[in-house]
C-alpha cells in the first residue's frame, strides 16, 4: 500500500485507474504508533535501496507498504476506545450518502465497508476535471459537515486529513482486495459473515 497522502507531496491519480483507499476517523491511532511505523518504514528501505538492485527494489518496497498498511488496519480494528462514531447507524448512512452520490458521476463504485473508525473504498476513478484527491476531500468535508450538525458539533474535525491509497493494477489484485473489504468486519469479530455487516456494499453480486 502507499504511503498516506502528505499534503506537500500529493499523489498524482490519473483518470481511470481503479483505487483502493482508506479513510478514518480524526484521532484514531496514537502519534507514537504511526512515527514508529513510518521511521522503521523508512530505514527498511534507505537499507533494502543501497543493496538491492534497481529491478529489485520496486517489488520491496511493495513488499513493506503492504506490511504498513496492514499493521495501521489491524490497529484500527484492534481500538475500541478511540472514537468509533461510524458505529451510529445515522452517521454510517450518511457517509453511504456521501460515497454513492458520487457513485457514475466521479468514480465508480465497486466495494466498500464502513468500520466504527474507519472506512475501505474501492472506486475507479472517472473524474477528468478534478485530481481525485480533490473528489475525496469534497466527500470527507460533505459528509463530516452533515455529521457535525446531526451530532450538534459544529466545526469539529471529524475526519483525519491523510489517506490511504493503493493503484490496482491488475484483476488478481483486484479481486484479492474485493476480498479484504467484505472481509474486514468479520476479521474485526464484528460479523460471522461479511454479508451480516450492514455497512458493506458490493456491485457485483
Amino acid at each position: 500500500m502507499h504511503e498516506p497522502y502528505r499534503r506537500r507531496l500529493p499523489h498524482i491519480m490519473p483518470p481511470g485507474e481503479t483505487l483502493f483507499i482508506t479513510f478514518r476517523l480524526h484521532g484514531t491511532l496514537p502519534y507514537a504508533l504511526l512515527e514508529g511505523l513510518q521511521l522503521e518504514h523508512e530505514a527498511f528501505l534507505a537499507r533494502q535501496i543501497v543493496r538491492t538492485p534497481h529491478e529489485s527494489v520496486v517489488a520491496i518496497k511493495q513488499q513493506w507498504e503492504a506490511r504498513y498498511f496492514l499493521a495501521i488496519d489491524t490497529s484500527l480494528d484492534a481500538d475500541k476506545i478511540g472514537s468509533q462514531w461510524l458505529s451510529d447507524e445515522t452517521v454510517a448512512g450518511i457517509v453511504k450518502e456521501a460515497i454513492h452520490y458520487r457513485d457514475n458521476r466521479q468514480y465508480i463504485v465497486h466495494a466498500y465497508t464502513i468500520m466504527p473508525n474507519h472506512v475501505h473504498l474501492l472506486v475507479t476513478n472517472t473524474s477528468e476535471h478534478k485530481p481525485f484527491q480533490q473528489v475525496l476531500g469534497s466527500l470527507k468535508a460533505n459528509s463530516a459537515k452533515r455529521v457535525n450538525e446531526y451530532m450538534d458539533q459544529p466545526n469539529q474535525p471529524f475526519w483525519q486529513a491523510e489517506s490511504y491509497d493503493h493503484i490496482v493494477r491488475n484483476a488478481k489484485s483486484f479481486e484479492r482486495i474485493i476480498n479484504y473489504i467484505l472481509n474486514n468486519p468479520v476479521k474485526a469479530e464484528l460479523a460471522e459473515n461479511w454479508e451480516d455487516w450492514p455497512h458493506t456494499y458490493l456491485k457485483y453480486k
